[in-house]
């Protein structure tokens, strides 16, 4: 067992002692602060080698994003894809690069490559317009219609952050164009008339929507939407000389002449007025059609007339073809057509012979028998018909007839 003595004895240290201890603590000291600070010094060099490394890999990202632009707006959509999968390869997370490589993939005709990188950012959103548009797009190129008219209609339906209401409209004339080459003209229709409506304030927008009504078969919409470009305050001249030489092609494919003679008329006072938007050639051929018009609106029995009227214009025609049937018989171009039409033209011959015999082409009879103007009309028709076939083409009133009796209305 240690003694007093012995404890104080360990407690109480030599002045060399001390001065070693003191070293040795001091020599620590200075090692463990050496340490920290080469440490220190290693953590800032590193910090900014990565720094430095971080700013350089910055740097060649937007370097690379920026030449793939310039490639893609150039045209040269191949040399963007290389551009932006360099991009990409720096920050494979950024989605402004992942939509320029889909979008340079889409323009360099890639078309499955864009598809799955189109689709990939449409997961994380779905709602967003510009996404479904793009998809809608691929899945026309993939000649998939029904996914292509359910994506369009969702981009219909997404989210545009601006200009709204434009992107729409024009997304609406994109579908009715697609559906047009489709053949479903109801549904492209349906399209142009809802777009229609968002293009009150756009004249060149309604021209637009107008011709492609046109192809729609749907020439009573179509005339609407002409009409509404022609009393449009903004619309330029050119557009409405257009619309009115579209409205008088309309009005008289449905064989409503006057309502084309004024069309046509509008057109000459508006040419006159702009003479630098008119196209000379168009304007000979309006000139050529607005002749041919009011010899129609002369010649037409319109049912608005007074029956005496009415029933000269129906002997009128009756004659002028009677005329050219007799001429055809004596002088016919082609004997097959004879032959296979000769017994339907004595049929002809026949009809009026016991029509002048009875004396019921008189005109104070006829005014009173519509019935008999009806047929009149009917033979008319078959007449001038029967003799193109067999004469040839006819000219002047004749040709007026035969393309009134190819018309499917004759109203005003």
């Amino acid at each position: 067992m240690p003694t007093a003595s012995t404890a104080d004895s360990k407690l109480h240290l030599s002045p060399a002692e001390r001065i070693q201890r003191r070293r040795l603590i001091v020599q620590d000291s200075l090692a463990l602060l050496s340490l920290v600070a080469i440490t220190i010094c290693i953590a800032v060099v590193t910090y900014f080698f990565f720094h430095s490394f971080q700013q350089h890999r910055s740097v060649l990202e937007k370097r690379w994003f920026a030449r793939g632009e310039i490639a893609l707006a150039s045209g040269h959509s191949a040399d963007a894809v290389d551009d932006f999968r360099s991009a990409l390869s720096f920050s494979s997370a950024n989605t402004q690069y992942q939509m320029a490589l889909a979008e340079a993939l889409a323009a360099s005709g890639r078309t499955d490559e864009a598809y799955a990188y189109f689709s990939t950012l449409h997961e994380a959103e779905p709602g967003d317009g510009y996404l479904n548009l793009q998809l809608a797009r691929l899945a026309v190129r993939r000649r998939n219609p029904q996914q292509a008219i359910e994506y369009y209609q969702s981009a219909l339906n997404g989210l545009w952050l601006s200009e709204g209401t434009e992107r729409r409209r024009d997304i609406r004339l994109e579908l009715a164009r697609y559906l047009l080459s489709l053949h479903r003209f109801n549904d492209a229709q349906g399209q142009l008339l809802a777009a229609e409506g968002n293009a009150l304030d756009s004249p060149s927008a309604l021209f637009a929507i107008a011709n492609l009504l046109r192809q729609a078969q749907d020439p009573s919409d179509a005339s609407t939407a002409f009409q509404r470009v022609e009393r449009s305050r903004n619309a330029s001249p050119s557009d409405v000389l257009a619309s009115l030489l579209a409205e008088s092609q309309i009005a008289a494919s449905v064989g409503q002449y006057k309502h084309a003679m004024r069309a046509l008329n509008r057109y000459m006072a508006k040419a006159r007025q702009y003479p630098a938007a008119v196209n000379p050639e168009q304007k000979r051929s309006a000139e050529h059609e607005l002749d041919t018009y009011q010899r129609m609106s002369q010649l037409i029995p319109f049912d608005g007339l007074p029956p005496r009227q009415r029933a000269d214009r129906v002997l009128l025609i009756a004659n002028i073809a009677h005329r050219r049937y007799q001429s055809c018989l004596k002088h016919p171009q082609s004997a097959s057509d004879a032959n296979s039409t000769d017994a339907d033209l004595l049929a002809l011959g026949t009809q009026w012979t016991q029509w002048a015999q009875s004396k019921s082409l008189a005109p104070n009879r006829l005014s009173g028998d519509t019935s008999l103007q009806q047929d009149l009309m009917t033979w008319s028709g078959h007449a001038e018909l029967m003799t193109a076939k067999l004469c040839g083409a006819p000219t002047g009133d004749d040709a007026l007839l035969l393309q009134l009796t190819q018309t499917p209305d004759k109203t005003e």
